[in-house]
Parts: C-alpha cells; sequence; structure tokens
C-alpha cells in the first residue's frame, strides 16, 4: 500500500507518515533500498570499454580469414545509491563486429587468438584489397547487489564501443619469372 516516486531514476519506496517521515523530531528516515534498476541508469554507468585485437595484427590478405576477438569478461562496478552500497555486475552477453567493409557478425563467444594452422572462432575473409576499420559493439546484462544482499536482475541491456583497429588489407599475385630478381631487379615482378 504504499505509493512510489522517481527518484532520480531509481524507484524506491515512498515513506508514510508512520515511517519517520512526519513530524516528531526524529532522525530522518533513511530510504527504502534500491530495487530495480531501469535500463536508462544502467547504460549511463561507467562500463569498461571492451578492447580488441586481430591476427595478424594490423594487416590481411584477400582471401583469407583474419582472426579477431575481445578479452572483455565480466567487472564490478561500486557505487553509493540512496545511501546504501550498491554493486552492479556487468557480464558480456554478445558481440556485435564491424569488419569495416560493410560486412559485420553478432556472436556470442568472444574468440581468441588462433593457434598456427588452425581456423578462427571469429574469422573473416575480405574479399578486395584497402584499408578497413575494425570495431566493435558489446551488449551487457546487469544484476546489482544492495548492502551484499542477493543479486538483483537490471532491466535490459548497456551497448558500450570497443576500440578501433585499422587492417591494410593486401591482395598478393605468384608469378613465374625465368631471372633472378638480384642478377635483374628491373625482371617481372621483382619491383
Amino acid at each position: 500500500e504504499c505509493s512510489y516516486e522517481e527518484v532520480g531514476h531509481l524507484c524506491v519506496s515512498d515513506p508514510g507518515p508512520g515511517d519517520g517521515g512526519g513530524g516528531g523530531g526524529g532522525a530522518p528516515a533513511r530510504p527504502a533500498p534500491p530495487t530495480r534498476i531501469p535500463e536508462s541508469q544502467f547504460q549511463s554507468f561507467d562500463i569498461p570499454a571492451p578492447t580488441i585485437y586481430a591476427w595478424p595484427k594490423d594487416w590481411a590478405v584477400v582471401g583469407k580469414p583474419a582472426a579477431f576477438w575481445t578479452d572483455t569478461e565480466v567487472s564490478y562496478i561500486d557505487m553509493t545509491l540512496l545511501t546504501y552500497a550498491v554493486t552492479v555486475k556487468v557480464t558480456p552477453e554478445r558481440f556485435h563486429w564491424d569488419f569495416g567493409d560493410d560486412t559485420g557478425k553478432t556472436t556470442s563467444a568472444k574468440g581468441k587468438k588462433p593457434p598456427p594452422g588452425s581456423s578462427p572462432q571469429i574469422g573473416h575473409e575480405y574479399q578486395k584489397s584497402g584499408t578497413v576499420s575494425v570495431s566493435m559493439t558489446a551488449t551487457f546484462s546487469g544484476e546489482f547487489s544492495v548492502d551484499g544482499g542477493p543479486w538483483l536482475p537490471i532491466d535490459g541491456f548497456a551497448h558500450v564501443a570497443s576500440n578501433e583497429i585499422g587492417i591494410d588489407v593486401y591482395r598478393y599475385h605468384r608469378y613465374l619469372v625465368d631471372e633472378d630478381c638480384y642478377a635483374n631487379p628491373r625482371g617481372p615482378d621483382c619491383t
């Protein structure tokens, strides 16, 4: 039977006359603990930006897979809300990759650097040469705990952009030449 009001963006109970909110000369009542964090508030939190990596580090070859990954992990943010110690747990759920050539991919895996000779978990084959900028946006879910209590879900998701990586994409050709490039540096495919 309590009424609710929005304080900032957090939903809290409005103390009634018998709850220390009225007169009587006592100390002001501590507000009720937060019971919900809306998506708009979650999106304003200082969530660490994901870092992305590529292999080869800053180049790729047309028609050959380049590997991408991120090392984003679960993170925790400590804050005080309405006089309560609140810990927010931020978990990466999905990763939307922009490969810089008008293509992208959404994955639930964060990928990893592939061992030599194996296929990348998150790979992309470029179809033309040039310079591209690769980026990723991570989608995070959240939970919060008030004063060390149980974890409560946060409404919606937060989306955080990564760094950008510049990739030079090369095209290679094979030629059979009948001359030694050391003997004739101006021979076919020697320059």
